[in-house]
């Protein structure tokens, strides 16, 4: 395995094939970008990389790392963790929408939410400001998310990386492109995974395998979870009586 994707990813590759319930672990070896296809494509699409996302393509360019779960006498893919070349780092678009005809448009959701707040904070109390579809603002998919409707688009000014889930909604997941990844590394890849960092937390079947594979981080996201329905209580006469609305809120 190339050296440069062992450090990046802090030994994760070795780490997935000490357990004995996973099997198949492959990584895609990439070749590294050279400085001139940087400044190509900064050049094209008008912007500047952050300092983190040059480094990570100067060392390989994109990253997929796959691993299959033992299940009786078979092999059952599961987690993955990717990073999209620099070729597929394309722009998303205010008229992107679901893969489903009829569906509403990006410019859709920014417009009917132009008098919410613009700045979202995830579980962990990191906050920024929410992406927004204009010359100063550009976004580019990183992460297709194994396939499940959704992007992590990267914004050129404001370095942050965010999770857009099905009903084209944005939720903040890290500050810099290195922190997602080390996110992914510390969920190894689940499918679905990002849903920790959202208020409506993790579908069924993603909170199943978090329980078989990384069960202390399932932990942590019910106990934070079980805090923030806390803090959302108001207290009355020396009572705590529900907020009301949905449970939780953005800040």
């Amino acid at each position: 395995m190339n050296s440069e994707i062992d450090s990046l990813t802090l030994g994760f590759v070795k780490y997935l094939e000490k357990l004995p319930c996973i099997c198949n672990v492959t990584v895609v070896e990439k070749e590294p970008v050279d400085k001139v296809t940087i400044t190509s494509w900064e050049q094209r699409n008008a912007c500047i990389l952050p300092i983190d996302v040059k480094a990570f393509y100067l060392a390989t360019d994109g990253m997929q790392i796959r691993w299959s779960m033992k299940l009786k006498e078979e092999a059952v893919p599961v987690g993955m963790i990717e990073i999209n070349s620099m070729g597929k780092l394309r722009r998303v678009t205010p008229k992107m929408a679901s893969m489903h005809s009829g569906l509403p448009t990006l410019t859709d959701i920014e417009s009917d939410s132009e008098s919410s707040t613009s700045s979202e904070r995830n579980l962990l109390g990191e906050q920024a400001t929410k992406p927004k579809y204009s010359n100063k603002c550009k976004v580019f998919l990183l992460d297709s998310c194994q396939g499940n409707d959704t992007i992590e688009p990267i914004s050129t000014t404001v370095p942050t990386v965010w999770f857009l889930d099905r009903a084209l909604e944005w939720h903040y997941l890290a500050s810099t492109m290195t922190s997602y990844l080390r996110l992914s590394l510390v969920h190894l890849g689940l499918p679905q995974w990002q849903y920790t960092l959202t208020p409506w937390g993790l579908p069924t079947r993603a909170k199943q395998l978090m329980s078989i594979f990384v069960p202390e981080r399932l932990t942590i996201d019910i106990l934070g979870r079980f805090e923030s329905s806390s803090h959302s209580s108001c207290a009355i006469n020396g009572k705590y009586r529900p907020s009301g609305g949905t449970r939780y809120k953005k800040v």
